[in-house]
């Protein structure tokens, strides 16, 4: 255990409820942050399993029974804490800890807790319920360390009574005030603006603490006096009804000061207007639009409680099986006693926001990539900076590693996201790291013409990345079949894949010495595209061959606004020099010099001596049980049946990684990281087949009705109007246009029906954005 596991089991001991930070900041790894906060052995051995070096935040307040006094010591300004306690008392001794700026924690009982305050004094804010604050040996932003005063550790002294003259002055709370109603005028869309402003309200990031929950309420802000163009009192209200309850604490309006930080950020954003947004965004977007759908012949009601029955039909069935496995003591193949349900699919995109947040904070060296570029994207893209950090750790140690069943760590990826939406920092962020790192050689061309010169270069560089920006063209040449070249591409990747673990046979060539013979490539690829360009590239025999399988697809649709704060920042030392040492590893140890070496006549050398990595037996079971969901949902979804039987594998590759991102010394794959892994791959194939897969079809006539349906889609729950879909759609005329709505309305892919505002104008809806609608109507 490490000595940071170890300090946490302590202070739960103690009763102090804990919860881990991300390593070397103050900011939550967990989806609830302080929420999650607890004495529980168990959860904190297995949080600081999965993240050996987070730091350790403290609940404050009732949960653990301690308050505390932050004195905080700034580089410069006038809030120095330090000065700021001379108008006091000497404090009481008591359990005390340094901070790395210079300031102090001191922690307090009582049963009269005091107010939670910021700015409490300049340099000093009073932390309770709500708050947590960071313990010792935590590392500081700054790399300093948290530690106790020497005979002040909770251990070593009593914790005294709370000051009372540290105490915010009581406030008599002002009576609460209704939320304030928009007047009845002659413009019938006021009533709807404050709807649209509670729909993109829903939308938004709770402000939550340590996790600049003050940027999210000025944007919070900003979508109400800029996005809705409502009143500074209507912002104010809608806010304080809405949105700040969601918020982790939430503002206490009834202390002045509070009240007047929370409006501030109202008066902020008005002055201060995104640039790359108009005045209305919101009320002006068709989105947040209310159709009227009254006409449609659809039995909503019914389809809602048909999908909530099967839904819990099928866990009742999967909890069932488990009983009885329990009882008779037999393997469960349906589901895992590990608490990871089979659940049934929705069909909506990222079903859960959480599972998101937790699958882009991997751990250990990823996870420090991840973080290094994630903090220098003018767009931020999380998820597709996994992607290709993954490819690029699966390259870096490529012919180094594997597991006890001969997996390696060659991965195909590919980054989608909409054109301009940040998909090319990440690719241009792993070159610098290479450049720093001096591995540039891992690096492939950022095209390629040929299989013969992609088979070149792995036979001249075994381990080799290749980033490829809009690989969708490359696949559509493949496809279009007019370029022999390119056709033979995919072919010689497939074999590329299956033989990172063998030596890969090149062709057949009249001279002797052409054929080009390898051992164990790895080749890695991590390929960009837009959403259109790659389904144009892809077709359904892709999905039935295998070559897709091999591809993982992280998807993505965001679109963030800018960051125009963003600077350049170097590499971090400490991840260059652990990319150096992983590539410096094992070269010279071998030069192919003997028989059992695999000597041949075109190869540079044979890999080095590899490091096993061993799963351990809760690892197992995790992949064991992903393996046997795998299948089931194989059958439940034919199409995908492939890409379902690579799942486990496609894990257990990115387990690899993970387990020597982790620990580079005796890397073992844990529950912890078997769990991620497995999670991370049903999450990207769940993603692809409510995403993707149905742009995947084959046929003229199913491509057009692909690009009506997606027109359609984009108009979400307000409905494409007739006009609109009949000019988005040129490239048809008029009677085939009609002809393949009709047969869309027949398979009950889209729905038809009035306008709700002027009940003459022809709308068409996608069912689930019809579906939406009304469980909104409905809650």
């Amino acid at each position: 255990m490490s000595q940071l596991s170890e300090c946490a089991l302590k202070y739960a001991e103690l009763g102090w409820h804990v919860f881990p930070l991300a390593p070397g900041k103050k900011t939550p790894i967990t989806s609830h942050g302080v929420k999650d906060a607890t004495v529980d052995e168990a959860q904190i051995r297995a949080w600081w399993e999965r993240w050996p070096t987070a730091n350790i935040g403290v609940a404050c307040g009732k949960q653990s029974g301690i308050y505390v006094i932050d004195v905080d010591v700034p580089a410069s300004g006038d809030a120095n804490g330090l000065e700021s306690l001379k108008e006091f008392p000497q404090l009481p001794i008591t359990v005390k800890q340094h901070t790395p700026r210079g300031g102090f924690h001191a922690f307090y009982k009582t049963d009269d807790a005091p107010a939670n305050r910021n700015s409490f004094r300049p340099g000093i804010d009073l932390r309770g319920d709500g708050y947590y604050v960071v313990l010792a040996p935590s590392i500081h932003p700054n790399g300093g360390v948290y530690a106790w005063d020497a005979g002040h550790a909770p251990w070593e002294v009593e914790t005294a009574a709370y000051p009372d003259y540290m105490r915010p002055a009581r406030q008599t709370p002002r009576e609460a005030q209704p939320p304030l109603a928009v007047q009845p005028t002659s413009r019938p869309h006021d009533d709807d603006t404050i709807r649209r402003a509670s729909l993109w309200l829903a939308e938004c990031d709770p402000a939550v603490q340590g996790q600049a929950g003050h940027d999210k309420l000025f944007w919070a802000a900003q979508g109400m006096v800029n996005g809705c163009r409502l009143s500074d009192e209507q912002a104010y209200s809608t806010l304080a009804s809405e949105y700040n309850q969601r918020c982790c604490p939430p503002w206490d309006l009834s202390v002045q000061s509070e009240e007047k930080d929370f409006r501030r950020k109202i008066s902020e954003a008005r002055r201060n207007p995104p640039r790359d947004k108009p005045v209305g965004w919101i009320v002006d977007d068709p989105d947040y639009a209310m159709p009227d759908a009254s006409n449609v012949k659809v039995d909503v009601a019914a389809l809602l409680r048909e999908r909530a029955a099967n839904a819990n039909l099928e866990m009742l069935k999967i909890q069932e099986e488990f009983v009885e496995s329990a009882q008779s003591e037999e393997p469960f193949s349906g589901g895992n006693n590990l608490g990871y349900w089979i659940t049934d699919e929705k069909d909506e995109k990222h079903v859960d926001d959480n599972e998101f947040q937790f699958l882009v904070q991997p751990t250990g060296l990823l996870g420090e990539i991840c973080s290094w570029i994630n903090s220098t994207s003018i767009r931020s893209q999380p998820f597709l900076t996994l992607a290709c950090s993954l490819t690029f750790l699966g390259v870096l140690y490529g012919r180094k590693i594997k597991d006890a069943t001969g997996n390696r760590t060659n991965l195909y990826a590919m980054g989608v996201a909409r054109s301009s939406a940040g998909k090319a920092h990440a690719p241009h962020q792993i070159r610098r790291l290479c450049e720093a790192a001096g591995c540039m050689d891992l690096l492939g061309g950022d095209d390629v013409a040929s299989d013969s010169a992609l088979e070149d270069k792995i036979s001249r560089k075994p381990a080799t990345l290749f980033l490829w920006d809009e690989i969708g063209y490359l696949l559509a040449n493949i496809r279009s079949g007019k370029s022999p070249h390119h056709a033979q591409i995919v072919s010689l990747l497939m074999k590329l894949y299956s033989s990172a673990g063998n030596i890969y046979l090149g062709k057949e060539y009249a001279e002797k010495d052409k054929q080009r013979v390898i051992v164990q490539p790895c080749c890695c690829i991590y390929g960009m595209s837009t959403p259109e360009r790659l389904s144009d590239g892809i077709s359904p025999m892709d999905m039935q061959d295998g070559w897709l399988s091999r591809c993982l697809m992280f998807l993505s649709d965001l679109y963030p606004i800018k960051n125009r704060k963003i600077r350049e920042k170097p590499v971090p030392n400490g991840i260059s020099e652990q990319c150096r040492e992983w590539f410096l590893r094992g070269q010279g140890a071998t030069d192919g010099s003997s028989v059992s070496q695999f000597v041949t006549s075109h190869y540079t050398q044979a890999p080095p001596e590899q490091t096993t990595i061993e799963s351990s037996r809760e690892a197992e079971r995790v992949f064991i049980v992903f393996d046997n969901e795998s299948t089931e949902r194989g059958k439940k979804y034919p199409d995908m049946a492939i890409l379902w039987a690579k799942s486990e594998e496609n894990a257990r590759k990115i387990a690899l990684i993970i387990a020597a991102s982790e620990n580079s010394v005796n890397p073992v794959i844990s529950e912890s990281i078997a769990d991620y892994s497995c999670r991370l791959v049903r999450y990207l194939l769940k993603d692809f087949r409510v995403i993707l897969a149905p742009e995947i079809v084959s046929g003229i006539t199913e491509q057009q009705k692909r690009k009506i349906v997606a027109c359609i889609r984009q108009y979400g729950i307000s409905g494409c109007t007739k006009a609109t879909l009949t000019r988005r759609t040129q490239w048809a005329n008029k009677r085939q246009r009609n002809d393949l709505i009709e047969d869309l309305i027949e398979a009950g892919e889209i729905i038809r029906g009035l306008d709700g505002r002027d009940k003459r104008t022809l709308n068409y809806w996608t069912v689930e954005n019809f579906l939406k609608f009304k469980e909104g109507e409905a809650k």
